[in-house]
């Protein structure tokens, strides 16, 4: 974890330095470069018979009835900016008020975009950045634009995934100049995320627009096999640290999209963090985790977009248990959504429903991590002005996850949340 964080640390302070020399350069007019500082503070009204997750509990949503009302959601810091004509900076940090330190790290990496020899356009990005997997999170600091909340998937990857490594993008316009079709193919090399899995299988799903830090622990539920003197937490802290380095091996991620003009795309793509299920460091267990993923997007007429991403994949843990016919723990899950939203006069309508699961394949006694549910998200955006907008959503999610009863709850739940936000820009500057 220590190295990990070094790591995180040094990108951050790379592009930082850049960012300083930049700012020099920009009060010459050498060099382009940009600022945002986004505040987003919400009333939050929360209908649940869950304790939320981040209480230690199986809820599904970020807040739960014992927060108050009024919530300090997020201040985000992003600096984007040109060091040279081909080198670029992202930076991106934060802080909220159910964060487990102040300001921190979300994304830190340099981009090269060396000047194209042919028809192939390259990339490649280097430092601490989330997998290019989302079509909803494409605002600043990996927000959506369409909601306040993120679909399941995208939750997941928020919670879970972020990558310490090398990315390389390769882009090609197929029929010659002024075609419409360009094909783009895709690959990162990253360590980190051995431990990517952990919340998916004791804590499940969840429908939230909260983003895990670098170096943060997240609290596990309370089932039997997560307490005191249980064989599984021999090696297990009662919290989470997605982003640990435990097998000192590397993950991947590669896919291909295929785009027409603005009007659609096509994305195909698989992750695997190639971990090692049988080890542990640092109170974490490496789980070995991998998923394919198929995202589609299309303008349709009436300015209207349609979005859909389908994910399915496996997680395991611990040794090969012959008794089991499997690892000691072992699940399947399986995610999707299919949005639909709709912006005139900056006024964005979204509505979107999700679909999400998990099937245990272990034995293990007291450890039944299946679960199945899904959720009904309505959201209204108004842009008032270009630095102050107003959100305002509904969602529901339902359901259903029988390791609740071995705390005395119902395996079955339904939560629902009205939210209000408002997102002002304290500064957004650019040249």
């Amino acid at each position: 974890m220590v190295t990990l964080l070094r790591t995180a640390r040094a990108a951050l302070f790379v592009a930082g330095t850049a960012s300083s020399v930049l700012h020099a350069q920009g009060l010459e007019g050498d060099s382009p470069h940009s600022w945002l500082v986004q505040n987003n503070a919400s009333y939050v009204m929360v209908d649940s018979d869950q304790t939320g997750w981040l209480n230690g509990g199986f809820g599904k949503l970020r807040y739960d009835e014992s927060q108050p009302s009024l919530t300090f959601d997020r201040l985000l810091i992003e600096y984007r900016g040109a060091l040279t004509p081909t080198l670029r900076a992202h930076v991106v940090v934060d802080y909220m008020d159910d964060g487990s330190s102040g300001f921190d790290l979300q994304e830190g990496y340099l981009e090269w975009r060396p000047v194209p020899r042919s028809a192939n356009r390259h990339r490649f990005k280097l430092g601490a950045f989330y997998p290019r997997l989302s079509l909803e999170n494409i605002a600043p600091g990996w927000d959506t634009p369409f909601s306040i909340s993120s679909s399941a998937i995208n939750t997941w990857i928020a919670e879970e995934l972020k990558l310490l490594g090398m990315e390389w993008t390769l882009q090609r316009r197929i029929g010659g100049p002024g075609s419409p079709h360009e094909l783009e193919v895709f690959a990162a090399l990253y360590y980190g995320n051995d431990p990517t899995g952990t919340l998916l299988a004791w804590k499940g799903w969840g429908v939230h627009d909260r983003q895990t830090r670098w170096n943060e622990q997240l609290p596990l539920p309370p089932t039997p096999q997560l307490q005191a003197g249980s064989r599984l937490r021999e090696n297990q802290n009662p919290w989470a640290e997605p982003f640990l380095e435990i097998d000192h091996a590397p993950g991947y991620l590669a896919g291909i999209e295929w785009r027409y003009a603005r009007q659609a795309s096509i994305q195909i793509a698989r992750y695997d963090n190639h971990t090692d299920p049988t080890i542990s460091a640092d109170g974490q267990y490496g789980w070995d985790t991998y998923f394919d993923q198929l995202a589609l997007q299309i303008s349709l007429p009436w300015n209207l977009g349609l979005m859909a991403q389908w994910m399915t994949g496996n997680t395991k843990m611990g040794n090969y248990i012959p008794f089991f016919g499997s690892h000691a723990v072992d699940n399947d899950y399986d995610a999707r959504y299919v949005m639909l939203t709709r912006m005139q006069d900056g006024h964005r309508f979204t509505v979107r429903y999700d679909d999400f699961s998990v099937d245990n394949l272990d034995g293990l006694p007291m450890d039944d991590n299946d679960e199945s549910g899904d959720a009904l998200t309505l959201a209204y955006i108004y842009d008032y002005s270009r630095n102050l907008q107003l959100a305002v959503e509904w969602l529901q999610v339902d359901s259903v996850r029988p390791a609740r009863e071995y705390i005395g709850l119902p395996s079955s739940s339904t939560e629902t949340m009205v939210r209000a936000q408002l997102r002002w820009k304290l500064l957004d500057h650019s040249d």
